[in-house]
């Protein structure tokens, strides 16, 4: 597991004080990106990575701070071209504020079409899967 610092703007709020559910998804795309650790590896070189699916559960509000929010982020399954991306979100009191899933494929980028994850992406994902 691997914990990512996030600092949340004051642009991320909703009328109600609290961070818009939408800006999670930024959030989480900073996790994920933090997890790989370089961004040659998301596209390029003939291949691209997408969210096909995600999925968030809000667990209570998440209000403004200064202080940087703490996403822990591992990999819950890697297949042969997809692997799945687990998040718990805590606020700067280390409360949990939201948990999420992210299924990624990987795919040809010229065609779209679902290919083998490429080594040096399978060497930097590895790593970070934890099985039940």
């Amino acid at each position: 597991m691997k914990s990512i610092l996030v600092y949340r703007r004051f642009s991320d709020l909703d009328p109600l004080g609290h961070v818009n559910n939408v800006v999670f998804y930024d959030y989480l795309q900073e996790a994920r990106l933090g997890l790989i650790e370089d961004t040659n590896l998301v596209f390029g070189h003939g291949f691209a990575q997408l969210v096909v699916e995600q999925q968030v559960r809000y667990v209570q509000p998440l209000a403004y701070g200064r202080e940087p929010i703490r996403i822990d982020v591992w990999l819950s399954s890697l297949a042969r071209s997809s692997y799945v991306v687990d998040y718990v979100i805590h606020d700067d009191n280390d409360t949990v504020v939201a948990t999420a899933v992210s299924k990624l494929a990987v795919v040809d980028e010229h065609t779209g079409r679902p290919i083998r994850i490429p080594e040096k992406v399978l060497e930097r994902l590895s790593p970070h899967l934890i099985s039940d």
